[in-house]
């Protein structure tokens, strides 16, 4: 199986690159990009951007699972943050408290399916 085959120093590097990437395409302003343009294409992008960043963290850190709620809210936090900062400093954005909702079931997900993975694993 391919996550048996990734060392966990690929893992630390995926959780960090992809957190850099995820950042700087949330702050840079979107001019000339077009998006799905069906229903909720947007809730969806923002789903499975905040499902895959906790996942790639705790394949990184299975550690955090220790403390898996005070992560959550990291990431709960992070995706706000981002909203936030999309609202106030990015001209051309705008934040969206359904992106942040959005964003939030798509970390709690994450962990959801992280926790699923260890039973199995364990099992």
């Amino acid at each position: 199986m391919l996550i048996k085959n990734i060392s966990k120093h690929k893992y630390k590097l995926l959780a960090a690159g992809y957190t850099t990437w995820l950042t700087a395409v949330s702050l840079t302003p979107l001019e000339g990009i077009n998006l799905p343009s069906f229903s909720y294409a947007d809730k969806i992008v923002h789903f499975f951007l905040y499902f895959f960043l906790t996942v790639f963290w705790l394949l990184a850190y299975p550690a955090l699972w220790k403390s898996k709620y005070k992560f959550i809210f990291l990431v709960i936090s992070w995706g706000i943050a981002i909203e936030f900062l999309q609202e106030y400093l990015i001209p051309t954005r705008s934040g969206d408290i359904y992106d942040a909702i959005a964003n939030t079931i798509g970390g709690i997900s994450g962990l959801v399916l992280f926790h699923y993975y260890l039973q199995k694993k364990s099992a």
